[in-house]
């Protein structure tokens, strides 16, 4: 739903005048007055601005919330070919029924392709855990289920398309790859930096595999990890909501669990807690889903997700991530790539 408002160059520059617009344009609450507001910057949230903002309306309708949390992106992604972007997401995600922020306007510049997204403030009902200490395992269920009715909404037939964005995709990580190496030197053991070559040069061919089996995709997260999810401070009455959609698209959503449990989780802790967090995934999408799905071809998924995934942190790398988050995900990549026989894919 873009609508012709001027996406602005921070979340300072916004005012009474622009916020009635972007709240009137939404189209649910009919004309809207902003009589005063105040916003509270945020840190600066990967290559988005953004800021929580109050507002105090005349004459509201009562479902109108007065909190909003603004992010504004001044500068299109590079690989929007592969990741259509937040604004994308948000643009046609439905307004209820998913797990997921409310969008009361969704905007983007047609020349510069700034982008500015206008969610509902979630932060006195909602709460985020501190990286990097893992959510409880209560919270860990309730955010595999939200992810599962997501998936499950947006379940779809692979397309032609799909490999051909892999073709960009693989360029791309051929180019990375061995400044990767490089940069790692005798850091990586020589059977290692020799595994990673292996699964790279093999990601596409299995990716192709995948999209040929007939099984489905869906739009899936591509950042889905624990601290991606606002969760409920009463967690007997609400959902636990994900966010930031920066990297969506559409693929099979093993690589969103792989991430969320596999890329991130310690041996041990997958040891004792994966399967059952995997089966919770897999009623609640069951549970919703048009076509179910058996356990076995989840586990599939799941295991060919975490070999997919290893293109992570050679992205993270090259994008001037911080080197404890992707030589940690390194590490937890290969241990759990012995651990989930992922070899079987190889031969």
């Amino acid at each position: 739903m873009p609508v012709s408002i001027a996406v602005p160059l921070s979340p300072f520059d916004i005012d009474v005048k622009w916020l009635s617009d972007v709240l009137s344009s939404h189209g649910h609450y009919g004309q809207v007055t902003v009589e005063t507001l105040s916003v509270t910057s945020c840190t600066k949230w990967n290559v988005a601005d953004t800021a929580f903002v109050e507002a105090v309306f005349d004459n509201p309708p009562p479902d109108l919330p007065s909190r909003f949390f603004l992010k504004i992106r001044q500068e299109p992604d590079p690989l929007s070919s592969i990741f259509p972007g937040e604004q994308t997401f948000y643009e046609d995600a439905p307004s209820s029924g998913l797990p997921l922020a409310a969008c009361l306007a969704s905007l983007v510049d047609p020349f510069s392709g700034a982008t500015c997204i206008v969610l509902e403030d979630l932060s006195t009902t909602h709460v985020a855990t501190p990286w990097p200490l893992p959510p409880t395992l209560a919270r860990c269920h309730a955010a595999v289920q939200s992810l599962a009715v997501i998936h499950a909404h947006w379940a779809q037939d692979a397309t032609d398309a799909l490999n051909k964005r892999e073709d960009v995709l693989d360029q791309y990580v051929s180019e990375m790859l061995p400044a990767f190496l490089d940069a790692l030197g005798d850091r990586l053991s020589e059977d290692r930096a020799a595994l990673l070559v292996k699964v790279c040069d093999l990601i596409p061919s299995l990716k192709a595999t995948r999209y040929e089996s007939g099984a489905p995709v869906t739009r899936i997260h591509g950042d889905a990890h624990f601290w991606n999810v606002l969760y409920p401070r009463d967690e007997a009455g609400g959902k636990a909501i994900l966010i930031d959609w920066e990297d969506w698209r559409v693929d099979f959503a093993g690589l969103d669990l792989a991430l969320m449990i596999a890329m991130h989780w310690y041996p041990q802790r997958r040891a004792l807690h994966e399967a059952d967090l995997l089966k919770s995934y897999l009623r609640a999408y069951n549970a919703c889903a048009s076509e179910a799905i058996s356990w076995d071809a989840f586990w599939h998924d799941y295991r060919l997700g975490h070999i997919c995934n290893a293109i992570i942190p050679v992205f993270q790398h090259a994008a001037g991530s911080k080197h404890a988050s992707w030589w940690s995900h390194l590490e937890r990549w290969f241990l759990a790539f012995e651990d989930l026989n992922c070899r079987d894919f190889l031969e």
